[in-house]
């Protein structure tokens, strides 16, 4: 008997039984199918008169099936229950308007139509009743079609309202396997999610969403600052406005909408960042307003890390600037005294003496020229906001900046037709000035060679290269010359603080792009950096172009 029962469990677990189904999609299909009973209610007497029945016959073929809208009205019981009333409801319009229309055979096909509203349930208790109902009816029922062998065509109509049941049956156990996993899927999610109708109300909401919100997803679709407990806030702390929350946005639009950065204040007053997006369920034909998903996610600690960072790199920036800007003082004043120390006493005292000056001289005005390096690098990359900028024209500006250098390398320079680009002009002054300078002081012995070109860089950047001929740099050193300070020579060969580099990595990163060298074909260098492409049409700060400069 125990195996008995557990196959039979095993059996009915197999079926389909509606559990899947969200509370509130249950419950507007329990609803459509009550206005369906109620629809019969006034139907089927107005049908009976029709058929020549009376007044009295037609209104108590009203009655009965009003009996069960009451019922399935009332809404008693569970949802089970509340199905059967209806269904039982739904049979007896389908008996009832047989009965009217004399056992016309085509008024069979009622049955067929009422068991197929019942799919809306998606549980195979329905159809089992149905099934049992019709049987019942048509063996019971006297009816003129099927004088003397009604068992036999009550179980033939029984058949084929079971054949019915087991095809929707088929069709919903996939839907509802399908359902389980999809629900599995959103209910492992780290990120919330919601799903919100058309009329503005919560279908479903995963555990993450609560978990992550600390409080019932439901409020969330209320008017913002209508609780005094929650509100949204923007980056500046105002108050969302509730046309611009993603969710209101997307739904009186149809468009999506992207990581939108917005702060939730909640009732265990903790305020939490939210990456929210949320996207449109139905098409645009179907017009304003849509029903709306949307995801999202915590980005507290991710925000609190890049706010600490930021402010950690504007504290060191200032500290820089100061400390560099306060030692330039004292540092003067000492470089003064020395090279009047040196001017008053040179040759006065003995050779020990003048060689220690110079060495003093020396380092003071080595430390100030790291000093200013310092104070240069602590401001590259800050400055105005980015505009369109014609690096034709900045490289036009920097080559009559460099012109006595120029001269003095005999310098063969080539500048070809370079593109707009998303920046700040005197940054990407800087930054082309200080690799053309590096490339006509390390150009070795003969005469410099400079190569300027603009290449594609794809997904919105363009690639600069700048090209000499000099010395070059071993691959093992390539990183490093990008960092502080670094030298490769000695400060006899080449002068120089070593930052200038450091300064060109900053604010190419500072662009959002990034610099790298490499080794020129036939000898030398050939720096490459990244920015990003202005927008077109955009005008751009500054005009012309340079085609080629020979000196």
């Amino acid at each position: 008997m125990k195996a008995l029962w557990e196959r039979a469990r095993r059996l009915g677990a197999a079926f389909p039984h509606g559990r899947t189904l969200p509370e509130a999609h249950w419950r507007a299909r329990h609803r459509g199918l009550i206005w369906l009973l109620w629809a019969h209610v006034v139907a089927l007497p107005v049908v009976a008169l029709l058929y020549g029945d009376g007044l009295g016959a037609a209104l108590l073929d009203g009655a009965i099936v009003a009996a069960f809208a009451v019922l399935a009205t009332l809404r008693l019981g569970s949802q089970r229950a509340q199905s059967l009333v209806v269904t039982f409801g739904l049979l007896t319009c389908s008996a009832v308007f047989v009965h009217i229309a004399h056992d016309l055979i085509e008024a069979d096909f009622h049955f067929f139509v009422m068991v197929g509203a019942l799919a809306l349930y998606e549980d195979w208790v329905p159809f089992m009743v149905a099934v049992v109902y019709v049987f019942l009816e048509r063996g019971l029922v006297e009816h003129a079609a099927h004088p003397g062998t009604p068992w036999k065509w009550a179980l033939v109509h029984a058949g084929f309202i079971a054949a019915l049941a087991v095809a929707c049956m088929a069709k919903w156990r996939a839907a509802e396997s399908n359902r389980l996993a999809f629900r599995s899927l959103v209910n492992s999610l780290e990120e919330g999610v919601l799903m919100i109708s058309r009329d503005g109300t919560l279908l479903a909401a995963n555990p993450s969403a609560e978990r992550i919100l600390g409080m019932d997803p439901a409020e969330l679709l209320l008017p913002n600052g209508s609780r005094p407990d929650w509100s949204f806030v923007d980056l500046d702390g105002v108050p969302f406005p509730e046309a611009a929350r993603p969710i209101r946005a997307t739904a009186a639009t149809g468009e999506t909408q992207l990581a939108v950065q917005m702060a939730l204040r909640r009732p265990d007053r903790a305020t939490r960042w939210l990456s929210v997006t949320t996207r449109a369920v139905e098409s645009a034909e179907d017009g304003p307003p849509y029903a709306v998903v949307s995801s999202f996610s915590d980005v507290t600690e991710e925000r609190e890390a890049v706010d600490a960072l930021e402010r950690s790199n504007a504290d060191l920036q200032q500290f820089a600037y100061v400390a560099s800007h306060d030692l330039s003082e004292p540092l003067r004043m000492v470089s003064s005294y020395l090279q009047l120390l040196r001017r008053r006493y040179h040759g006065r005292l003995d050779d020990d003496a003048d060689e220690f000056i110079d060495y003093a001289v020396e380092g003071a005005t080595r430390m100030r020229s790291l000093i200013e390096g310092l104070l240069a690098y602590s401001r590259a990359g800050r400055g105005e906001e980015s505009t369109t900028v014609d690096l034709n024209a900045v490289a036009g500006d920097v080559l009559r900046s460099l012109a006595a250098a120029l001269v003095e390398a005999r310098a063969d320079v080539a500048v070809g037709e370079l593109p707009c680009v998303l920046g700040n002009r005197l940054q990407l002054e800087q930054l082309l000035q200080n690799l053309v300078a590096n490339a006509l002081k390390f150009r070795g012995g003969g005469s410099a060679y400079v190569r300027v070109a603009g290449e594609h860089g794809g997904a919105g950047m363009v690639q600069v290269a700048v090209e000499d001929a000099g010395i070059g740099i071993e691959p093992q050193h390539r990183d490093r010359v990008f960092k502080m300070f670094q030298r490769l020579h000695d400060r006899e060969s080449y002068e120089g603080t070593g930052i200038g580099l450091a300064i060109c990595r900053k604010i190419v990163e500072r662009h959002g792009g990034r610099i790298w060298v490499e080794e020129r074909v036939g000898g030398g260098t050939v720096f490459r950096f990244t920015l990003p492409l202005a927008p077109v049409g955009e005008p751009a700060d500054g005009a012309g172009a340079v085609a080629v400069a020979s000196v």
